[in-house]
Order: structure tokens, then sequence, then C-alpha cells
């Protein structure tokens, strides 16, 4: 293979690697994690979007400030319990991780919780992310901004 080959091949594999980013699952992710959300396709040919993370310091969508297990079920609780739990739960932690009320903020809060099906299959988790409140990407964490 000729140098010139070479170096398109090269270019061809980073370019196919750059374009390729990590996904994981929203149980995966920690607190004080960003993330973009990327979209891709499942076992069943449908389109899902997956956290892709990403570090704080560059542009992102999306931030983790809380994660904790919905308390005490035995059996799904219902999404009006669950919405229940992780608003009240999510806007004091909010406050807490930034520095200031949500409503004061110049973030949105947003969640992941479970459904009935990954409830059944042990998923009990909830998710609290923070995002820009006019939807544009973010720079840095925004833990102890006070914005």
């Amino acid at each position: 293979m000729t140098t010139l080959a070479w170096l398109a091949a090269l270019i061809l594999l980073i370019t196919v690697a750059s374009a390729c980013r990590a996904t994981v699952s929203n149980t995966q992710l920690t607190i004080g994690e960003c993330f973009n959300y990327i979209t891709t396709t499942d076992a069943n040919d449908d389109q899902v979007n997956l956290p892709s993370p990403f570090d704080c310091s560059k542009s992102h969508s999306d931030e983790v400030f809380s994660i904790f297990e919905y308390p005490n079920a035995s059996g799904f609780p219902g999404y009006e319990q669950i919405g229940t739990i992780q608003q009240t739960r999510c806007e004091t932690d909010f406050q807490t991780y930034v520095g200031t009320s949500w409503e004061n903020s110049s973030y949105t809060i947003s969640y992941d919780s479970p459904d009935e099906q990954t409830w059944a299959a042990g998923d009990h988790q909830i998710s609290c992310v923070l995002e820009d409140a006019n939807g544009g990407q973010l720079t840095g964490s925004a833990r102890g901004t006070k914005k």
C-alpha cells in the first residue's frame, strides 16, 4: 500500500472513530456527570436517545445532580407517586448542588425514572438532571455556581 493510501485509510479510521461515541444507560450515570443525548437504534430497529458522557468543560446538554432509589415500595407505585417523589427530592437536591432554588436559576430540572417495565426488572432509580432553561448547551459544571 502506498503512503497516500495509508494516509487516506488513517483519515477514514479517525473520522469513523470520532463519530462513534460511547453511550451508557441512565442508571450508569453518576452525580456530577455531564452528557449529551445520542440517537441510536435499538435491537428492535427503534430509535432511542441514550446519554453519552462528556467532559463538563466541553459543550453538553445535561448534568446529573442527584440519584436516589425510590423509597419503600414493594410493587410499581405508579407514575403519579414517582412524579411526586422525584419532584420534591430533585428540587431540594438542586438547591444543594447548584446553590440556588431552581425557580431562581438559569437551569431547569429534568428527570429519568423507572417505568413499569424497568421497575419489574429491578430499576427503582430516579436521576435528577439539569439543563439550560433556554434549551442551549452548557459549558462547565453547574455545581456551586448559584446560577
